[in-house]
């Protein structure tokens, strides 16, 4: 009987610890940090032509210079309806350039794409069409075409740093990292203060895992602007990207001093701290995020869950108290996680009777709500009322979030009241529809012996 008293224990033991590696996995260990992302440059009108792209013909050199004083005036109705009176053929390419861009302006781009071609169909190597009608079709998201066209000014000898970025852009989303770093370069060499060309070649870097190239990027940003929160929040994620969660914090730290507050960035400092045990500050992160932002039930229930895990029991309790004023206006799930949570605490407190009646109003705001069904089960199992516990478990073994662990839960049970065959039953059906799970062939095993030296003992 020693023997059978030790099998036990160590398949108690083994179950219970699965149960405890399935509760460590609640906060997520890829962090979210939010960063400004590579983005796109609206175009602006930027005048009638480029004489080294497209030549007035000298019968227009008067109407050109007219049309030009009009533009000026901001008369762009007035130029088009004068435009319009003549047939493509009629005008040099630089007039139908000057039509093209007025549509584009006045946001009529399905003419704007016809006069475009028109100007393309007599002069295929017109830069300036190529890269207007990449805007023209970005802005409009057909993202394809623009970076055919934008790719096709660049090998004609484009020389601006939008199309550069844009093409990087472009690259960057259709065909990933390597595609754009080159672009987003030749933006930067042209216009190396701005901005979204830092981003979109930081981006690049990151996503490439040309991690030194990327520190070296943003060493000289912070050389340049130290007191910029989104360079630090690019430093954090490059430290993140390297799984140096300590730079990461340090980093998105100095990103929140300097005023950003994003929801997700408090949210990822918070977990930040948790993890690396700064529980003051993760805290007080919590409550900021709290306080300012509308109530993330994901994000409650993952900070009091690691709370709780860690033994911050009062920490926990603070910020329930902090939403006592607000409970009445949360929904009904809200409600079921933080009863949830008052009543682990009570019943960690030894308030049984406070413990109990939170879990049952936990249910009744949501009865479905796994994480509740298994918690108030191991709690009556605890008070040897195991009917009860039993009947929660199943119910929680009905939803696909949480049947795995309370089947593991219920077969927990079964081995602590020595019913070792419906122990046995539970882990074979487990091991059925959950073949990867760790150890459970294992357990399936000691369980199996356990029933054998029973039965021999039986026997004898």
């Amino acid at each position: 009987m020693k023997t059978i008293n030790k099998i036990i224990i160590a398949a108690s033991f083994s179950l219970t610890t699965a149960q405890i590696n399935a509760a460590t996995n609640v906060l997520p260990n890829e962090f979210q940090i939010e960063v400004d992302q590579p983005t796109f440059v609206l175009p602006q009108f930027s005048g009638p032509f480029r004489e080294r792209e497209a030549t007035v013909a000298p019968e227009e050199l008067e109407t050109a210079e007219r049309l030009r004083s009009m533009l000026d005036q901001g008369k762009k109705q007035a130029v088009l309806k004068e435009l319009e009176a003549f047939y493509d053929i009629e005008l040099s390419v630089a007039m139908i350039m000057l039509k093209a861009q007025l549509y584009f302006a006045l946001e009529e781009y399905s003419k704007a794409e016809k006069a475009y071609q028109a100007a393309l169909n007599r002069s295929p190597q017109l830069v300036r069409a190529h890269s207007d009608l990449g805007q023209l079709y970005l802005i409009q998201k057909q993202y394809k075409k623009a970076r055919s066209y934008f790719a096709r000014a660049v090998a004609l000898g484009a020389n601006d740093a939008v199309i550069h970025g844009q093409l990087a852009y472009l690259n960057l989303t259709q065909f990933g990292a390597y595609a754009a770093i080159s672009a987003y370069q030749q933006a930067l060499a042209i216009e190396p203060e701005r901005e979204q060309w830092q981003q979109g070649l930081f981006v690049a870097l990151t996503e490439a895992k040309m991690y030194q190239a990327a520190e070296a990027l943003l060493s000289d940003l912070i050389e340049k602007s130290p007191n910029k929160s989104s360079i630090w929040l690019n430093q954090a994620v490059l430290k993140l990207e390297q799984n140096d969660s300590l730079g990461a914090l340090s980093a998105l730290e100095l990103a929140i001093l300097l005023g950003d507050n994003r929801e997700s960035n408090l949210k990822t400092a918070a977990q930040l701290h948790l993890q690396l045990d700064s529980f003051d500050r993760a805290v007080e992160l919590i409550n900021t995020h709290l306080s300012n932002y509308k109530l993330d039930l994901a994000s409650l229930n993952t900070y009091l869950t690691w709370l709780s895990q860690r033994g911050l029991n009062s920490q926990s309790q603070h910020i329930i108290d902090s939403l006592e004023t607000k409970f009445a206006t949360f929904d009904n799930k809200t409600k079921s996680v933080i009863l949830l949570h008052r009543a682990k605490i009570s019943q960690e407190n030894q308030q049984l009777k406070s413990a109990k009646n939170d879990f049952q109003q936990a249910l009744n705001f949501n009865p479905n709500h796994g994480e509740v069904l298994i918690a108030y089960a191991d709690f009556l199992a605890s008070q040897k009322q195991f009917t009860q516990a039993e009947t929660l478990l199943l119910r929680a073994e009905a939803l696909d979030k949480t049947q795995k662990q309370a089947m593991l839960n219920r077969a927990q049970m079964y081995v602590d009241l020595q019913n070792f065959a419906a122990a046995l039953s539970v882990l074979k059906s487990v091991a059925t529809r959950y073949p990867s799970t760790e150890g459970i062939r294992q357990q399936i095993d000691i369980l199996e012996n356990i029933l054998i030296t029973k039965a021999q003992h039986t026997q004898s």
